[in-house]
């Protein structure tokens, strides 16, 4: 980030870390099924506090970043109490000498899921882009990338804001706002869209078609299927593992289908075979 700087500009780092020890508690890294470590940040790993929490200044203002650069999962407590966990490859940005003073503003890259301490004269507001979630006290998932805002809601109600209108969201519903389309509001009974973090799906009847879109949602994974339109067979159950691919193949199964890999990265697959509707 120093090269948006002038040639000679330096980061006084010891300055930052101190006024980052003094503003928010130490990063604690989730128990996984898959390492089940616990990683912590201190004062004696800098380049690590750096990468993964960080204060910097911008035109004057300070801003703290918190990210999760390649943990499955990584859990904050922000200055007002609230608690955030964030998915691998996401980041969340505030302003430590505003937040907590009118309001509770921030910023979301990636998926994260909020459990927001009450306080009605401070609102806690979540942005990416042109759109925001509006809560004072609540529990909710929400994922945002380049124009895309959803927002799954598990306790309380929050409030959407998007191109000059205002979406209420109760508990045990979803929205979903991509630029130059409809705004999608439905109930969501099963939160399939925390399965991220819970590791757990539940279906009733479901289209396969519409499952496979939680899978992308909640991992980003990609599946080929060139008999889609063909076969829509509707899937039921709960389904949970520590691989989320074996998920992926049992709910395959019901169709009569297999999958296998197409890359090397978990996240590209291809489903294939004769279809059972």
């Amino acid at each position: 980030m120093v090269t948006v700087y002038r040639e000679d500009y330096a980061p006084d780092v010891e300055a930052g870390l101190r006024q980052l020890h003094a503003r928010i508690t130490p990063v604690r890294q989730l128990e996984t099924r898959r390492t089940g470590v616990y990683r912590y940040i201190g004062a004696a790993a800098a380049a690590v506090v750096l990468l993964v929490a960080g204060l910097f200044v911008f035109g004057g203002e300070q801003t703290v970043v918190l990210s999760n650069q390649d943990q499955p999962l990584a859990e904050y407590t922000l200055p007002d109490g609230s608690q955030v966990t964030l998915q691998r490859g996401s980041s969340l940005s505030y302003h430590p000498e505003s937040f907590n003073q009118h309001d509770r503003a921030l910023d979301l890259t990636g998926q994260g899921y909020f459990k927001v301490s009450h306080d009605a004269t401070r609102p806690f507001l979540v942005s990416n882009g042109g759109n925001e979630v509006r809560v004072t006290g609540t529990a909710f998932n929400l994922r945002t990338d380049s124009g895309l805002m959803e927002v799954e809601v598990s306790e309380g109600s929050v409030l959407v804001n998007t191109a000059g209108k205002s979406v209420p969201v109760q508990a045990m519903e979803y929205v979903t706002i991509a630029s130059g389309e409809e705004v999608i509001h439905e109930k969501a009974p099963n939160l399939n869209h925390h399965a991220w973090r819970t590791g757990l799906l539940k279906f009733d009847h479901t289209p396969i078609s519409e499952v496979l879109t939680y899978f992308s949602d909640n991992w980003g994974i990609v599946c080929q299927w060139k008999d889609n339109k063909s076969c829509d067979y509707s899937v039921s159950g709960s389904f949970q593992s520590e691989n989320v691919a074996d998920v992926l193949r049992d709910i395959a199964k019901l169709g009569g289908l297999s999958v296998r890999s197409t890359g090397d990265d978990d996240k590209h697959f291809q489903l294939s075979g004769q279809c059972n509707q």
